[in-house]
């Protein structure tokens, strides 16, 4: 008997408490938070969280505070747009098929939902060196809060990561 809790203790030890990332192929995902992950501000309105290998949070530039989170291979970087603090751009309405960034077009998008409703859009570009814009929520508009260049291998990872926002 003892030998059999001492494996069942050993087991559950041995256990990854880290939740399960959204489906890549998503285009809509419900906002929730995952187990193990450090939480940090995201602005005065949002919270995020991320797992073991990033690092950032808000710090000063000579604009202000800002948001930078990357990874520990530098395959994935995510940058707080100013002003970020409140919402930056709008999005157009009726929210576009497409955007435009730089040379690249952003031809995809998957909604991140919170109750059933929209909490926030991000668009990306399929490739590589993906690219990515995230438009969140801030008093009634989705307005450019942050762009995120990574991996595409990454995808799914990035997806999880942008799934944890929530408000504070």
């Amino acid at each position: 008997m003892r030998l059999i809790f001492v494996i069942f203790l050993i087991g559950l030890s041995s256990c990854n408490w880290e939740s399960v990332l959204p489906d890549p192929a998503s285009t809509v995902i419900d906002v929730k938070s995952q187990r193990g992950w450090r939480t940090t501000a995201l602005d005065n309105a949002y919270k995020i969280q991320f797992p073991r290998g990033y690092q950032g949070g808000i710090g000063p530039t000579i604009e202000g505070p800002e948001f930078s989170l990357k990874r520990y291979d530098q395959q994935a970087y995510f940058l707080g747009i100013m002003p970020f603090f409140g919402g930056g751009m709008p999005l157009p309405n009726p929210q576009p098929a497409t955007i435009p960034h730089g040379n690249v077009l952003l031809d995809r998008f998957v909604t991140f939902q919170r109750n059933g409703q929209t909490q926030g859009l991000f668009y990306y570009a399929q490739q590589p060196k993906a690219l990515g814009r995230l438009y969140l929520l801030h008093n009634g508009t989705l307005g450019y809060s942050m762009i995120v260049q990574y991996d595409y291998s990454l995808h799914q990872e990035v997806l999880g990561i942008l799934q944890t926002i929530q408000p504070h």
